[in-house]
């Protein structure tokens, strides 16, 4: 996108993505060629450098602009002989017409859906298709925004000293590449997201979400256990408390910690805040969505993940994955960020940046899981955030604590490993069987294996980026597999009834001491079945193992000190 540099009488320069936008503007120069918004504020940097506004006389201030703009672009190498001034004509076909009206119901939505967000150019065609209206009309509501102060337009990957930035995403190890302009720079961290160049724009508005104040109607399905409670205390009070803007919620699995959060929320609501609920995955945004649609009634809830139909929602809640939220700018007032430590938002620049700056400047930020990173950890015992703790679920039931099966061989399939049959068949007694493998490469192998050792079984399976992957987990989340084979997809936020977990090749080095907790938290997580078995099988007992067993035990020893489990 490309902005023409205009300039008025009285020598200022400013910049539009049209001629002109109404009759008053009679009278400005713009060069006749529009320019990248990059080069145009390095120009503004130029001259304010050179306080070069300060040499020119007031008989022909403007005329001196002129010369002095174009001598600035030849020195960087902007400059082009076809560049020249014109004086805008209200009668050029080219001109936008006047103003737009606040009244205006095309105006007005397009206002609505934009407010908090930061946009790139395909975002605004994405936009400007939902609401069935041509592209340029949408850059110019988009424009008159920014002249109102509403907003204002950055280009999406930056100079910063001899470097670059991506102002979406913070990504500052960039591609440069030579363009007509001079250097360029992409951003690849965020181009799923589409295109991020120093040659391209965002469109960022600083508004709230929360257009006016409603009553929150609030009704929850359950009421919260002492354990919740106690924690959901600590939440509001960490609201509350200017001191601190961080603060971990470290809560056992299947404990309910986003219902731990709910009354906070309805707090900010009411307070005129806008809330944020995010998760890196789009497994946790299904698994939560409908929690929230039933505890908040009659509130608009926008819910953002890569695969939504409906881009661009309102509603002063917002539930949307971690990539999603790169497209917000300083629009919450609070962010409870769910399983911090889960790919892939851990040891990820860009969505952890995206995170930071969606935030607004007094906002709080909660992160909440079950098996906090160490650089959190870190961060509590330095007294840099708040810990809060919920050891126990929300049954009054201990964790399952894993059992550990040793076998002699590996469990490549290459070697043709023999195992426990008995065991399968005794946990199938239980319920139905949740297999946990290192890699995407055993889940088809083990699918038939399984198949031949219970030949009356529905077996299945399924991995990230597997086609069928929604339409199986309906079917496992509606008990209608005896056994499933998965990745560490599904080692987070998805309640199954009655499952029980086995893990194969437990001591893979894949599968780390937090991810070992994760899915054994998927057993006994319900009220109706709060008991259930967890299998490591294994050749060794790893490191990750016996941290994940210590850690189990210690929330089931804290919980049983706070008389928080029977």
């Amino acid at each position: 996108m490309r902005f023409f540099l205009t300039l008025n009488e009285g020598g200022d320069v400013s910049f539009s993505p049209f001629r002109e936008m109404d009759k008053l503007n009679s009278g400005v120069s713009y060069l006749n060629t529009p320019l990248p918004l990059s080069v145009i504020q390095a120009l503004q940097d130029q001259m304010q450098r050179r306080t070069f506004f300060d040499l020119c006389s007031r008989g022909n201030k403007c005329d001196r602009s002129k010369t002095k703009v174009l001598r600035v672009l030849r020195e960087q190498n902007w400059y082009s002989r076809d560049l020249i001034w014109e004086e805008s004509i209200v009668s050029s076909s080219l001109r936008v017409p006047e103003g737009v009206e606040m009244t205006d119901p095309h105006y007005q939505a397009f206002d609505r859906l934009v407010r908090g967000r930061q946009l790139s150019l395909g975002d605004l065609r994405a936009l400007s298709f939902e609401l069935k209206l041509e592209e340029g009309t949408i850059i110019r509501f988009a424009h008159v925004n920014v002249e109102r102060k509403k907003a204002e337009w950055v280009p999406a990957v930056k100079p910063q000293g001899r470097g670059w930035q991506c102002q979406r995403c913070g990504e500052r190890d960039v591609e440069e590449w030579p363009s007509y302009f001079g250097r360029a720079a992409t951003c690849p961290s965020c181009k799923a997201l589409g295109s991020s160049t120093s040659l391209e724009v965002l469109y960022r508005d600083h508004r709230t979400l929360l257009e006016d104040h409603k009553e929150v109607s609030f009704h929850p399905h359950w009421p919260l256990t002492e354990a919740q409670r106690l924690a959901g205390e600590q939440v509001l009070e960490f609201m509350s408390d200017v001191s601190q803007n961080k603060a971990l919620l470290w809560a056992a699995c299947g404990s309910g910690k986003t219902e731990v959060c709910f009354p906070a929320a309805v707090w900010a609501l009411n307070q005129r805040k806008s809330v944020l609920f995010a998760a890196p995955r789009q497994d946790v945004i299904h698994d939560v969505a409908p929690r929230l649609k039933r505890d908040f009634p009659g509130l608009s809830i926008q819910v953002l993940m890569g695969s939504a139909p409906i881009r661009f929602q309102s509603g002063g809640m917002v539930l949307a994955t971690t990539h999603q939220v790169l497209k917000f700018w300083r629009a919450f007032d609070v962010i409870f960020l769910d399983e911090m430590d889960a790919f892939p938002y851990q040891g990820s620049r860009a969505l952890e940046w995206g995170v930071t700056q969606a935030l607004r400047p007094d906002g709080k930020l909660l992160y909440l899981t079950a098996t906090p990173s160490a650089q959190g950890l870190k961060e509590v015992q330095q007294g840099d955030m708040r810990l809060i703790q919920l050891p126990a679920r929300h049954h009054r039931f201990p964790l399952p604590v894993p059992t550990i099966e040793r076998y002699p061989h590996a469990f490549d399939l290459k070697e043709n490993p023999t195992l426990n049959k008995g065991c399968f068949e005794a946990l199938r007694q239980e319920g139905p069987i949740l297999v946990f493998v290192p890699k995407i490469s055993w889940i088809q192998p083990w699918i038939n294996h399984f198949s031949r050792y219970f030949p009356g079984w529905h077996i299945d399976g399924s991995y990230s980026s597997d086609p069928g992957r929604l339409s199986k987990l309906e079917k496992l989340r509606q008990n209608k597999f005896d056994l499933f084979v998965s990745t560490t997809i599904l080692e987070r936020g998805i309640t199954l009834e009655r499952i029980q977990v086995v893990v194969l090749a437990a001591d893979h080095s894949i599968f780390d001491e937090r991810a070992l907790v994760q899915m054994a938290g998927r057993v006994g997580r319900t009220r109706e079945n709060p008991v259930g078995s967890v299998v490591f099988m294994s050749q060794l007992e790893s490191p990750s193992m016996k941290t994940a067993i210590r850690w189990i035990e210690a929330q089931n020893r804290l919980a049983l000190e706070r008389g928080l489990i029977d």
